[in-house]
């Protein structure tokens, strides 16, 4: 159950100011307070609608670097492309993006996806304070780019060019991978002073100032490579022009949009609302009143989902997880979050595989709930040696929010492998009764040193854990030659 336009609460205000000059009519405040949540519109959650469309499969790359922090388009160079990169994504709702952060080394920031929540939860996830590294390198990009599985044909670069030169050898790497590139310049020509974080100017080595630049070898890789470059405007006016660009390229490919559909609940207040005022203005004999009951009969929910609904609340409280799962079950009426609870029950049962099943009928624009399916998803991956499809679902946990207990659990399986990597098929040890004992006692031994990896919980270190993504951007800083 949510509320769709939540901001009419803010009439509640009103509403109690009015009860503190004049407290007495309280069935008119009542009647008032449930118009208010009429007009908010609750409503709860139904199965999802697939509609197909034609779109374009495209990689967004976002230069990360530290002259990205540069004041020469404002706010700065790297606030004006994250912006123009989400007004994007609204120019046309068909098409599918893959997101990509690069400086001397690139990092995917999210995989291809028509969910535009996952992909502007990434974006927002940078914070430019963050990034250290001072160099920019198109040609480290184009080359991981050119080592997807999946070949890429629409590339869109936001960059200011750094100091790249060889442009002969990035137009080889395009080429070879079939590349269009449309670069969009994130920098004037004139350039402008490049300022630490506590606005002093900087200087190289020489002692002379940073000035940073536009690149011109960028508009000539656009153009030999078959793509476009576009000079910076404003967000909305360089996000139209991408689009449209992408919208004229051939070989448009067929992906399936999901919509998420509702069940309005808004009569239910309003009704409520009609009667106290109904009561309010006519005098109804008490006896009547007993009639009421019947009335809520014809209520459109199952009267017996409530029953299920609490006993499954109380059984999972007790740690009965099988009567919850049974519960759960029989509920009619079953929203995401309802699911998601069967999940976790069938997780807590050690049904591993069935947690999985149902984790992967669940698609949600919520990002709370997204969340708490990709950790529960992650967990139960573990259980089952899925180490390669845990990491991933942790990676895509971390972009929501940075989570202790997701990173821990990450940084824990960071070296294992598959089971079936490391385990000829159809291979199974023969164990005999005394080999049984002897692992399950030295199981509970290792339990109670290091705890169950998947619960979630994190061990104390001696410094906070850095989030691996940056880890991946600024490595190879110390290393840096001339920078600048």
């Amino acid at each position: 159950m949510k509320l769709l336009y939540p901001e009419f609460l803010i009439l509640l205000f009103g509403l109690f100011f009015l009860y503190r000059i004049n407290p007495k009519p309280k069935k008119l405040y009542l009647a008032l307070l449930l118009m208010i949540v009429a007009l908010s519109r609750p409503v709860m959650t139904k199965a999802l609608h697939e509609e197909k469309s034609e779109g374009v499969e495209a990689v967004i790359a976002l230069d990360l670097s530290y002259s990205m922090r540069a004041s020469d388009i404002a706010p700065s160079r790297l606030e004006a492309a994250k912006e123009s990169i989400k007004k994007l994504f609204r120019q046309n709702l068909s098409n599918r993006y893959a997101l990509y952060g690069f400086t001397t080394n690139a990092l995917i920031l999210s995989p291809p996806t028509q969910d535009y929540t996952l992909l502007e939860a990434a974006l927002d996830s940078i914070q430019e304070e963050n990034i250290l590294t001072h160099g920019t390198s198109l040609q480290n990009l184009l080359k991981k780019l050119a080592k997807r599985q999946v070949p890429v044909k629409n590339v869109v670069i936001f960059t200011d060019g750094g100091e790249e030169k060889d442009l002969d050898g990035l137009l080889q790497i395009a080429q070879n991978a079939g590349m269009r590139l449309i670069i969009i310049g994130m920098a004037t020509e004139r350039g402008t002073l490049l300022r630490d974080s506590y606005g002093k100017v900087l200087k190289d080595k020489a002692g002379e100032l940073v000035v940073t630049r536009l690149n011109p070898l960028l508009k000539p890789l656009a153009a030999k490579s078959g793509g476009w470059y576009l000079s910076y405007e404003t967000s909305e006016t360089t996000a139209q022009k991408i689009a449209q660009r992408l919208d004229s390229v051939a070989g448009k490919s067929l992906f399936s949009h999901k919509e998420q559909q509702y069940r309005d609940f808004f009569w239910i207040p309003l009704l409520a609302a009609l009667g106290l005022f109904f009561f309010y203005f006519v005098e109804i004999p008490k006896r009547w009143l007993a009639l009421l009951p019947f009335v809520a009969l014809s209520s459109d929910a199952s009267l017996l989902d409530w029953f299920y609904l609490y006993e499954a609340k109380s059984a999972f409280a007790e740690g009965r997880y099988a009567r919850t799962y049974d519960a759960l079950e029989h509920v009619s009426a079953k929203t995401l979050q309802l699911a998601y609870d069967e999940a976790l029950a069938a997780y807590k049962m050690r049904r591993f595989k069935k947690a999985l099943a149902i984790l992967d009928s669940l698609e949600t624009t919520n990002a709370d709930l997204k969340f708490k399916i990709l950790f529960l998803r992650g967990n139960a991956q573990v259980r089952l040696k899925q180490y390669s499809k845990a990491r991933e679902a942790y990676q895509q946990a971390l972009i929501l929010k940075r989570d202790p207990d997701v990173l821990f659990n990450l940084k824990a399986i960071l070296g294992k492998q598959d089971y079936h990597q490391h385990k000829p098929p159809g291979y199974k040890k023969k164990e005999t009764q005394k080999d049984g004992v002897a692992s399950r006692q030295k199981k509970r031994q290792k339990q109670k040193k290091k705890g169950s990896e998947g619960k979630g919980k994190h061990q104390k270190a001696s410094r906070p854990l850095g989030y691996k993504a940056y880890e991946l951007i600024n490595k190879g800083y110390i290393d840096e030659k001339k920078p600048w």
